[in-house]
């Protein structure tokens, strides 16, 4: 694959990593995490393959690096490749992650255990929070990413910030098929006859931007979790790129739009 160096997206690493950055009233130091990983089965390569014109992760460091509250910028891969390219973009790869810590089935947590752990250990460096970027959501924007910044720094009381929609169905309206083919409620509330208008406002996690103090990732090993407070995504399609298809369709919108 082939790949050209931007010049645009140059970025010096901040020397000075223990610096804090002040966000509202509240003092953290913020680092997001780039899970990219080089052995992507629905479409090969992708993270590094070029999505209108760029490689795909190419969207998400630059849209982490636009925000100032953003102290470093860590894409975690288990691919040589992937973090030369990501180094280039400007983001930081101080380490290659474990195999075993890349495959198909490797949750979320583990991934960001290791980072935190690594930036403990070998650097000394104990970030307050992490923003959590997936690179195959290349449509977000860094106002997201700070406005989901805002809401952690100005609530002590929150653990954790994500972006969140509407979902398109009600779920209260859904049904599960029995092996005898009959129908039966997929939740038991009150809701399962109510009019559209008299049902509560359910809202999804779109995974866009998930950001959480470090203190709730270790509480709960998870990379979210305890009180969560939705940054409300009303419009725009909700792109996450596991297939072709995924990926035909984003670059469809990737070039329709100028936002990106």
């Amino acid at each position: 694959m082939g790949f050209f160096w931007i010049s645009d997206y140059q970025k010096a690493i901040d020397n000075s990593l223990n610096t804090c950055r002040i966000v509202g009233d509240y003092k953290m130091k913020i680092i997001a995490i780039i899970p990219a990983r080089g052995g992507s089965k629905g479409v090969s390569r992708k993270n590094i393959r070029l999505m209108a014109g760029y490689p795909l992760i190419h969207y998400t460091i630059k849209c982490a690096l636009a925000v100032s509250s953003i102290n470093r910028t860590i894409v975690t891969t288990d691919d040589e490749e992937i973090a030369k390219i990501s180094r280039q973009l400007g983001a930081e790869t101080p380490f290659i992650r474990p195999a075993e810590l890349a495959c198909d089935e490797t949750p979320d947590y583990p991934v960001v255990r290791h980072c935190l752990d690594f930036l403990s250990v070998e650097e000394n460096y104990h970030p307050d929070a992490v923003v959590f970027l997936r690179p195959t959501m290349p449509m977000r924007t860094s106002d997201e990413i700070q406005g989901s910044i805002q809401i952690l720094s100005d609530d002590a009381s929150l653990d954790c910030v994500r972006t969140a929609r509407p979902v398109p169905y009600p779920p209260f309206w859904m049904k599960v098929i029995k092996k005898d083919g009959t129908l039966v409620n997929f939740l038991d509330t009150p809701y399962n006859l109510s009019r559209r208008q008299d049902l509560p406002e359910i809202m999804m996690c779109d995974g866009y931007v998930d950001i959480s103090r470090v203190s709730a990732i270790n509480k709960y090993e998870a990379v979210v979790g305890g009180r969560i407070h939705a940054l409300y995504r009303e419009t725009g399609p909700i792109v996450d790129i596991d297939t072709q298809d995924d990926w035909n369709y984003c670059e469809y919108l990737m070039r329709k739009s100028n936002e990106f």
